[in-house]
């Protein structure tokens, strides 16, 4: 029988704080943890050191916190955070299909997201994207196979896993039970998800995968579509960068502007939309018999 206890009962905003009180108290303790196992230089010079540090952030900041949450909040994890739902494989393909497709239009979209031009009170924001270019050189500096496995899984598989727990599985969940809407709670909670990243040059775009993230929990019932999305989102931008990393090829995607890549935008464009409307239509329909 599950335990609807201390969190079940708080109101929407309550529970809202608590989530984010377990947030900075998994922060405090992975920057503890960090500072306590690994010197400073060795952080910023070593890729290994680095993903160390990533992975234990994303376990003490999203994963322990998201299924602390849950616990408290229903005693049964699993049916909190809808990771024993069935998954719809055509569903699940047709969303595969989607985050691949939708690449070159969010790409267009990042571009046109960093000619932005941020006032001077916000040079904070320039040094920490300066920070992560940095971090992006130590990480994928090396080109071998073993170092572009270890970047796989922990800034695809343990990223994915660890984020859509926390911000689909339970902020949208809590932003639900307060603004009682679920496209308000999906927007929402996706700018929340790209505003935690701290990176201004690709809030836009993040904003809309998050989005596409919170409709497919939706639509879906299961946390593992998301999850499953995210991870192959991530996975790709990983191998592309593995490969092209201080290329001119590189500047080609980070430059991807729509006059440029008119028809293959236009394409994604068209695509993502069709594949959108085709799972929208699929749950729909699914709803309308089981009613």
């Amino acid at each position: 029988m599950d335990n609807k206890g201390i969190l079940y009962n708080m109101g929407g905003w309550s529970q809202f704080f608590f989530i984010f009180f377990l947030f900075f108290s998994g922060l405090m303790m992975a920057s503890f943890i960090i500072v306590l196992i690994m010197p400073m230089d060795e952080l910023l010079e070593s890729a290994r050191a680095m993903r160390l540090a990533q992975v234990i952030q994303a376990v003490f900041m999203f994963l322990i916190p998201a299924l602390a949450y849950a616990f408290l909040y229903q005693g049964n994890v699993k049916s909190y955070l809808n990771t024993d739902k069935h998954i719809n494989i055509r569903l699940l393909l047709c969303s595969v299909l989607l985050i691949i497709s939708i690449q070159p239009l969010i790409n267009c979209i990042g571009y046109y997201n960093q000619q932005i031009i941020l006032p001077e009170s916000l040079n904070w924001m320039k040094e920490y994207e300066e920070s992560a270019e940095k971090s992006l050189k130590l990480l994928f500096s090396n080109r071998s196979i073993p170092s572009l496995i270890f970047n796989l899984l922990v800034i695809a598989v343990m990223a994915g896993l660890a984020e859509e727990f926390f911000f689909r599985g339970c902020l949208q969940q809590i932003m639900q039970k307060i603004v009682k809407n679920q496209h308000f709670a999906i927007w929402i909670t996706a700018i929340i998800f790209s505003a935690i990243h701290f990176q201004f040059y690709g809030f836009v775009p993040r904003v809309l995968l998050g989005a596409l993230l919170g409709y497919l929990f939706v639509w879906s019932g299961s946390i593992w579509v998301p999850v499953i999305v995210h991870t192959i989102h991530n996975a790709i931008n990983v191998v592309l960068i593995h490969i092209y990393y201080d290329t001119p090829q590189a500047n080609q995607i980070e430059d991807f502007r729509f006059e440029e890549n008119t028809l293959l935008v236009s394409v994604s464009f068209a695509l993502s939309a069709i594949i959108i409307f085709m799972i929208y239509r699929r749950v729909i329909n699914k709803q309308k018999s089981e009613n």
